[in-house]
C-alpha cells in the first residue's frame, strides 16, 4: 500500500542540534539497505525550506509599546519592589509573515538593528503583532534593552512558509519584498548581464554565483543594496 512518511527538517532553527550532513549520513545508507533500487519504492525529498529559509530576513518596525509594572510584595528595596516588563507591538504578526509560528510551532529570536551599549539594562519583554488579537504573539519572553517606537527588529531565516501564507487579516497588507546584494556582487551581475560570463568561468562554477539575483534584470541600483541577504520590510 502506498504511504507517505513526512518530517520537516529546518537547518536554520536554533533548536536543531544535529547538522544536515549528520542526518543524511544515517538516512541514505538506511534507504539503500531497506529500499534498494529494485524494491519498487519511489523516494521523494522536498528540500524547499532547506534552500530558501536563509535567503530572506524580515525587518519589522515597532509601532507601539506598553510598560507593565509587576508589583513584588514583601520587598523593601525600591528596585525590587516593581519589576518593569515591556510589550512591543510591531507591524507584522502571526497573521502575516509569522504565520508559521502557528502552523509549524516555530520559535523566532529578534535581532536589533541598533547595537546595544555595554551598560544598557535589559528587561523582560514580549513581542506582538499589530492586529489586537490575543493570538497575535510573536515572542512570548525575551530579554531586550528598552526599545522605542520607530526602532527596528530583524528576524533571520524568513524565506520559507512566511509571506507565501500571509493573510490580510484586519486589513493589514502583506509585506513588501526588497532584493538586495553586496556592491561587488552587483557589479559582477551587471557584467554578466552586459557581456555574459567571462571565459575563465567554467561551466561547473556557474552554479556558485547568485544567479537568482541576476534574474531581476529590471532592478535598478539602490544605495541600500549593501548586504548579502534579502530583506522583507
Amino acid at each position: 500500500r502506498p504511504g507517505k512518511v513526512a518530517h520537516t527538517f529546518n537547518p536554520c532553527s536554533e533548536d536543531v542540534k544535529l547538522k544536515f550532513e549528520e542526518i543524511t549520513s544515517v538516512i541514505n545508507p538506511a534507504l539503500d539497505k531497506y529500499f534498494p533500487s529494485d524494491s519498487g519504492v519511489r523516494i521523494i525529498a522536498e528540500p524547499g525550506r532547506y534552500y530558501v529559509a536563509s535567503a530572506f530576513m524580515l525587518a519589522v518596525n515597532i509601532i507601539a509599546k506598553k510598560l507593565v509594572l509587576k508589583e513584588q510584595t514583601g520587598s523593601d528595596d525600591e528596585d525590587e519592589a516593581s519589576e518593569q516588563t515591556f510589550m512591543y507591538y510591531v507591524n507584522d504578526g502571526v497573521y502575516g509573515s509569522f504565520n508559521y509560528i502557528l502552523y509549524d510551532h516555530a520559535h523566532v529570536k529578534p535581532l536589533l538593528q541598533k547595537r546595544p551599549k555595554p551598560d544598557d539594562k535589559y528587561y523582560l519583554s514580549s513581542i506582538w503583532g499589530p492586529t489586537c488579537d490575543g493570538l497575535d504573539r510573536i515572542v512570548e519572553c525575551c530579554d531586550l534593552p528598552e526599545m522605542h517606537v520607530g526602532d527596528w527588529m530583524l528576524f533571520e531565516n524568513m524565506g520559507a512558509y512566511t509571506v507565501a501564507a500571509a493573510s490580510t487579516f484586519n486589513r493589514f497588507q502583506r509585506q513588501t519584498i526588497y532584493y538586495v546584494m553586496s556592491g561587488p556582487t552587483w557589479q559582477c551581475m551587471q557584467q554578466i548581464q552586459n557581456h555574459g560570463f567571462p571565459p575563465e568561468v567554467e561551466e561547473q562554477d556557474v552554479g556558485t554565483l547568485p544567479v537568482s539575483c541576476a534574474q531581476e534584470s529590471s532592478m535598478k541600483h539602490h544605495p541600500a543594496a549593501c548586504t548579502s541577504s534579502s530583506i522583507n520590510v
